[in-house]
């Protein structure tokens, strides 16, 4: 509202909408942080779009201005727009089509997993819905990508490689066991399973966390640790940050700004050991299942699945056994149906496998004694609270389990 009153001619000539992306997109704020945004524009009626486009920009600079700069009262936000298309070497504003164009065309993984969170905050709200709507379906096809999987973990691997050595351990937010590992693993199974189940589909990691846990995606159990400790980290970096308004993610070295720290966090008797403690549980709690989560080898064999292979739908798992070669694809499906139908965790958790275990039992010699056998096993220990989460999480446990059974008949 300042922008457009500071330049009503600009404001006249555009319609301009912000995108929040990052913490602000998903409702996740520090007391300390950068806001990160998007422009994206469109020419009012009757205006050449390039002038249009000049008007948006001065808008937009007016605006991050306005919002960073410093005075009696302090700062607002300071506003990064560097998650634009080509970063700070990009245009600042952009029309809808020209995002669009860049998206489809040049793109890294990454940026498709930034706006996993991004969100119209402020300016032109039913531009910005058109933008969130526009690039949905680029993001949600990201994980067909080649080596998709590969590049999420890479790209992990080298933001901790790119933490000084002296800080590693003590690095909140970047460091193993830290914020990032949560939030990454919570994206890459977003990213990967949120094709085929809008209810994934969340810009806040721990409401994506939480539904991720319901549809069978991850243990409910190490759903619960993961929130558990990704918010007692939260609150940890908040108390860090809140000290002089620093904006830093190092947890301190110094015996009193401990003991400052672990009070507020309600521990009075021995704070500094007990802040030490929980720090250290938590962490290795995230570390576990970090390296369970974001490198279970089924991720990558469900990235690699059409959409409608991934969905398992009635008439696309028709068209797939046939595809893949099994003799009697009638009964094969209904050996789905009894596996898969039905609202129960077991029965979405198998919603998870099968799609990826019908290729590999397609890769044996007798498919169809493969799913046979896949159904006797599971009729067979299907109630037991280990075996469909071994399949699901433990290393290539699935995969063996394909190769056996498709080796020949059981009894």
């Amino acid at each position: 509202a300042q922008a457009r009153a500071a330049a009503p001619g600009d404001a006249a000539q555009c319609r301009l909408a912000v995108i929040a992306m990052g913490k602000c997109g998903g409702h996740e704020l520090n007391y300390v942080s950068d806001v990160d945004v998007i422009f994206v524009a469109e020419a009012a009626e009757g205006t050449d779009e390039d002038k249009a486009i000049r008007a948006a920009t001065r808008l937009a600079s007016h605006m991050m201005r306005i919002c960073s700069e410093t005075n009696v009262e302090g700062t607002i936000w300071p506003v990064d727009a560097n998650l634009r298309p080509e970063g700070r070497n990009g245009p600042l504003v952009r029309t809808l089509s020209s995002h669009l164009a860049y998206y489809q065309r040049w793109a890294k993984t990454w940026e498709f997993q930034a706006l996993l969170k991004a969100r119209p905050v402020a300016g032109d709200l039913a531009l910005g819905e058109e933008y969130v709507e526009a690039l949905a379906p680029l993001v949600w096809q990201a994980a067909e990508r080649e080596n998709f999987v590969p590049d999420v973990q890479k790209m992990r691997r080298r933001v901790i490689e790119n933490i000084p050595a002296g800080e590693v351990d003590r690095e909140l937010k970047l460091g193993p066991g830290g914020l990032r590992d949560v939030e990454f693993a919570v994206q890459m199974l977003q990213l990967v399973h949120g094709r085929s189940d809008r209810s994934l589909r969340s810009g806040s990691t721990l409401v994506a966390l939480q539904a991720l846990g319901a549809g069978g995606y991850v243990g409910r159990v190490d759903a619960a640790q993961l929130d558990d400790a990704y918010r007692f980290l939260r609150s940890l970096e908040h108390r860090i940050q809140l000290y002089k308004l620093r904006r830093t993610h190092l947890v301190p070295e110094d015996d009193a700004d401990l003991r400052r720290i672990g009070r507020s966090l309600g521990m009075r008797t021995e704070p500094i050991t007990e802040l030490g403690r929980a720090w250290k549980r938590h962490t290795s709690v995230v570390r576990r299942l970090h390296e369970k989560l974001f490198y279970r080898p089924l991720l990558d064999a469900v990235a690699q699945l059409a959409p409608g292979e991934a969905r398992l739908s009635t008439e696309a798992a028709r068209e797939r056994l046939v595809a893949l070669g099994y003799a009697d694809p009638s009964a094969a499906l209904r050996h789905l149906e009894a596996l898969a139908s039905g609202v129960t965790r077991k029965a979405a958790i198998q919603r998870t496998l099968l799609p990826v275990l019908l290729g590999w039992f397609a890769d044996s010699a007798d498919p169809d004694a493969g799913l046979l056998g896949f159904r006797k096993v599971s009729d067979a220990l299907g109630k037991t609270p280990w075996y469909l989460r071994l399949l699901r999480d433990e290393g290539a446990a699935a995969e063996n389990l394909a190769r056996v059974l498709s080796a020949g008949r059981l009894a």
